[in-house]
């Protein structure tokens, strides 16, 4: 006879319920692309405005991103991460290779964003253990085996950059809100009206929306809205699907709409936003 399991509780009194930062959003990383390059030419890029985040480490001292004017350096003793969106330009001195540690990620996290500009975080000893790890594992022969490792020494990576910014807790979202939430990345094709997120959480058109904006920082039509557009910006960038394709999964009825609010919010149309993407591959 099988014994009967004794500790069902998934917490105990003398640990840290950690299940309620990962039901704020706080653990979920999408990893798209991690390199490296110990002498990568011509690493002068302008205006660079993916839709994804990054992570940047240089181990040798010269290169530096501009953003808003200012020169942000990039240093052996510091990474910058920056947000999704972020206009910046990509410098590097005259007659010298770049050597360059990059993460393309996307952060799956429900309302405000934590960061809103790039942040320069100090090596500390777990950072710099782990930044050597990942430019190690970089070194091996290329393979499936060195791949799952490069993903989750990146994740680790990420998480450790996380830790170290000042930024404030999110609350945690209640469950009705998080199902919603859900629904609107898994399905961004489907009906998602007021209405019917509403009728999905449980609760009156009005109280909805009034709880929504409290848990997310805006309405549900706005919080839908930029889920699309960044699930077309990402479709764009990592998949050779047509622009009528990606208007489809998107949730938009046809691809003029599509144009005409992906135009509006990403401030050019989808096909140059596509070839911008591509023309920037690697940076």
């Amino acid at each position: 006879m099988t014994a009967r399991r004794k500790y069902l509780n998934y917490t105990t009194p003398w640990g840290v319920d950690l299940a309620r930062v990962a039901r704020a959003g706080a653990s979920s990383f999408l990893i798209h692309e991690c390199g490296y390059q110990p002498a990568l030419e011509g690493w002068n890029h302008d205006g660079v405005d993916s839709p994804f985040w990054r992570f940047y480490h240089n181990p040798r001292p010269g290169c530096h991103i501009v953003h808003r004017g200012c020169e942000i350096a990039l240093e052996p003793k510091t990474c910058v991460l920056i947000p999704a969106d972020t206009v910046f330009d990509c410098r590097a001195p005259r007659r010298r290779r770049a050597c360059h540690l990059w993460l393309h990620f996307t952060v799956a996290r429900p309302g405000p964003t934590v960061l809103a500009e790039p942040a320069v975080v100090p090596l500390n000893s777990l950072l710099r253990t782990l930044v050597g790890t990942v430019i190690a594992t970089h070194r091996q022969p290329a393979g499936d085996a060195r791949d799952h490792r490069l993903h989750h020494q990146s994740a680790a990576l990420l998480h450790a950059a996380f830790a170290c910014l000042d930024a404030p807790p999110l609350p945690c979202m209640p469950d009705d809100l998080l199902q919603v939430t859900d629904l609107i990345h898994r399905a961004p094709h489907s009906d998602l009206s007021n209405p019917f997120l509403a009728a999905s959480a449980g609760m009156s058109v009005e109280r909805f929306i009034r709880i929504f904006r409290t848990h997310t920082g805006t309405t549900p039509a706005a919080y839908v809205a930029a889920a699309r557009i960044r699930r077309a910006e990402e479709m764009l960038a990592l998949t050779k699907k047509s622009i009528d394709e990606i208007a489809a999964k998107c949730g938009f009825p046809n691809r003029h709409y599509f144009t005409r609010v992906f135009s509006k919010q990403a401030g050019c149309g989808p096909a140059e936003f596509r070839a911008r993407q591509h023309d920037k591959k690697g940076t």
